[in-house]
């Protein structure tokens, strides 16, 4: 069973934020993969740590166009962002000692939270930023 399987179901038609979601989608299927099929704890460790490095860079740099565009709801937005974030905290460590059941855990919160998160809250954050692009370029015009 696929846990992260990306489709255009959850596109927000903004490629640099679809290549990211797209990527995270891999990454955490990946680590899916690699724990269900009981490779080395060392490479389940390695795709856990790019998929944290991933997520967060993601976090990042949508937290930063919320801001600079003036998103109404960026703070629910980034309370969101920092549900993953002390997930992970609280997990990461556990995966990182070898545990599988804490990846498996991480996992299944994972793939409802994202698949929810971006079809709800990132469609709404790309629609603000779609209008905000629109509603500049006129203004400039």
């Amino acid at each position: 069973m696929r846990l992260f399987k990306w489709s255009k179901m959850y596109a927000v038609f903004i490629p640099d934020l679809d290549a990211e979601h797209q990527n995270i989608f891999r990454l955490a299927n990946e680590l899916h993969q690699a724990v269900v099929g009981g490779a080395p704890a060392v490479q389940a460790r390695a795709i856990l740590r790019e998929l944290i490095a991933s997520e967060e860079n993601h976090f990042a740099h949508e937290e930063r166009l919320m801001r600079s565009t003036h998103y109404p709801a960026l703070a629910w937005h980034r309370g969101q962002h920092d549900t993953v974030r002390k997930r992970v905290k609280e997990f990461a460590p556990r995966i990182e000692e070898g545990e599988r059941q804490a990846a498996l855990l991480l996992l299944e919160f994972l793939s409802g939270w994202l698949r929810n998160h971006v079809r709800l809250a990132d469609c709404m954050m790309a629609s603000h930023l779609r209008n905000y692009e629109r509603a500049h370029a006129v203004r400039a015009s």
